[in-house]
């Protein structure tokens, strides 16, 4: 039997910019290395903010056709 206790967060968001910036985020931490030039998603300049932004846009629309 199939596990119904999570629900999808891409199908049931309410918010999308929420939805946007927990995504961005996620993809941000995901890809952290830890060396000394790292840095947590709360310390990314608005560069890279603007950029996982966009990427974390283009997976929703691409996951929601």
């Amino acid at each position: 039997m199939a596990d119904t206790s999570h629900r999808c967060r891409l199908c049931t968001a309410n918010d999308h910019a929420a939805l946007v910036e927990h995504l961005a985020a996620a993809l941000w931490e995901g890809r952290r290395h830890g060396t000394l030039d790292d840095r947590p998603w709360s310390e990314a300049g608005d560069y890279w903010h603007r950029t996982f932004r966009d990427f974390a846009e283009e997976a929703i629309a691409a996951l929601r056709v």
